[in-house]
């Protein structure tokens, strides 16, 4: 089968070479994941509505069989969530003509009664298979999976959630109950296949490409267990998956029987649309990426839309264009940089807000969502780049709980810790030595912890700092004391110095 090859920009017509034959009894899968709010183009240039809606009408021109599928995170790293909670990104589901949605963990970050004020509005297909919603308020508006028939051939879509615990707060999701998706998974694949007489079967998924946690599987992990699964479209780990690229993690795993079994995902921010094509005849699937960039302006007028966004962007880019301080340097949202600058600002923030001598601070690198640029920094991002409700809390943390948080934060490849702390980690993960203030961690002593409330309820797996007493509450969250705390140290000052590796090193 001829690789999918690149979209083409000619005399402003996208045109899709899938091979030197366009077979009309192709069915082309449009696919996006983790767009976060991403409504207009993101701070590099990539990414915006109005392209993407460009291209997916380019392709609906083109070709005859057309899915539209998202997997997930359609809100939240945006000041649009931020300020309107929803209801701008929901509304688009069904203004861009979108077939299929699953529910991303980033959805109950306004709680399930939210969610389902927008969700129950839309005219997409939703799916889920493993979260039972019977006592919530989302009842009614989801099923396991649906079928679509495509030049005689029956295509079996089945949605598939992640584990909330550890990653969506409690309080959020009250009444939801989640099944084990590999379970569920395989066995929602062998009734499409067997009962459903499903001639091909797709699951779209939020639960990451891979898992180091055998509670907690990938889709990888799924696709090695089946047998029934054809097709996987991803989220959630915001992973890049191109054919094209040497270096990407590769996108067909061996299933259960040795099959090759494509498996997809297109990054995050709404930066790319994947497209993968299925012949009809074969059921063979080729797969590639298309770009979101200015390649598409030519095409991304749309006067109704615009006028849809224009009372929302208002706001934001006002809110955008008030600069309050600069960078001397770039400094990508999860390097270690940007990290430990994010942990030591938590501490500054809650030694001065509570007014108790804290030992450390603990941040998660998931809480930042965007990149710091070199030059402006405004008022908006500083919002976007903090987007959450989380407050600042302080909590006391037994030495042995604080090793059990280093060694989750060593799983993920390291979070972020204030200076005064040092951590050295063996290959596995494990704490070969920590110290707080130069002094090694004794696991018997408590030490007192700045971090945010999503993480000292176990948020983020950090189960080792959960059901602790609150020492301290702030009452602000935390955007906003990290936009008070930036405006402080004036419009020219350089926001991060460089911080050293050895906070969080490994060793062989």
């Amino acid at each position: 089968m001829k690789q999918l090859k690149k979209i083409f920009i000619t005399l402003g017509i996208a045109v899709l070479l899938f091979g030197s034959n366009m077979n009309a009894e192709d069915l082309v899968i449009l696919t996006t994941n983790d767009t976060h709010s991403q409504i207009d183009p993101d701070f590099d240039g990539k990414g915006g509505i109005l392209r993407r809606k460009a291209i997916i009408d380019s392709i609906r021109g083109a070709e005859k069989n057309v899915l539209l599928v998202d997997a997930g995170d359609i809100v939240q790293g945006t000041l649009y969530f931020s300020l309107y909670g929803g209801a701008v990104e929901y509304p688009l589901l069904d203004s861009l003509g979108y077939d299929i949605s699953v529910l991303g963990n980033h959805e109950f970050d306004n709680g399930i009664d939210s969610l389902a004020y927008y969700q129950n509005r839309l005219k997409v297909s939703r799916l889920s298979a493993n979260y039972r919603l019977a006592s919530t308020k989302l009842d009614g508006h989801y099923s396991p999976y649906i079928i679509k028939e495509y030049g005689g051939k029956r295509f079996g879509i089945m949605g598939i959630n992640l584990d909330p615990v550890g990653m969506i707060d409690m309080a959020n999701c009250k009444g939801l109950v989640y099944v084990n998706s590999l379970t569920v998974a395989n066995e929602t694949a062998r009734r499409l296949k067997q009962t459903e007489k499903a001639d091909f079967v797709i699951m779209v998924s939020h639960i990451g490409y891979d898992s180091n946690n055998p509670d907690s599987p990938g889709d990888i992990q799924i696709v090695k267990s089946s047998s029934d699964i054809d097709l996987v479209i991803g989220g959630h780990s915001h992973t890049l998956i191109d054919p094209t690229d040497p270096k990407s993690v590769p996108w067909k795993v061996a299933n259960k029987a040795g099959r090759e079994i494509p498996v997809t995902q297109t990054g995050n921010m709404g930066k790319n649309v994947g497209c993968i094509k299925i012949d009809l005849d074969s059921l063979t699937v080729d797969y590639g990426l298309i770009p979101v960039d200015e390649h598409w302006d030519s095409k991304a007028h749309y006067p109704a839309l615009e006028a849809f966004l224009a009372p929302f962007q208002e706001p934001v880019h006002k809110l955008l264009n008030n600069i309050v301080a600069r960078s001397k340097q770039y400094y990508y949202k999860s390097s270690t940089e940007m990290q430990n600058w994010v942990a030591d600002m938590a501490f500054d923030i809650a030694t001065e807000q509570s007014g108790l001598k804290i030992d450390l601070a603990i941040m998660n690198k998931g809480g930042i969502r965007q990149s710091m640029p070199e030059g402006d920094v405004s008022e908006g991002l500083l919002g976007a780049m903090f987007p959450f409700n989380n407050k600042l809390v302080v909590i006391d943390v037994s030495g042995e709980d604080l090793i059990k948080a280093l060694e989750v934060m060593a799983a993920r490849g390291g979070d972020a810790v204030s200076n005064s702390v040092k951590v050295l980690y063996k290959k596995d993960g494990s704490v070969e030595a920590a110290t707080v203030w130069g002094i090694a961690v004794n696991r018997a002593k408590i030490y007192r912890v700045a971090t945010l409330d999503y993480l000292a309820h176990g948020g983020d797996h950090m189960a080792s700092l959960d059901n602790k007493d609150f020492i301290y509450c702030d009452s602000e969250k935390f955007g906003t004391r990290a936009l008070e705390y930036v405006k402080k140290l004036g419009i020219n000052d350089v926001l991060i110095q460089p911080s050293s590796r050895a906070r969080m090193q490994c060793i062989n």
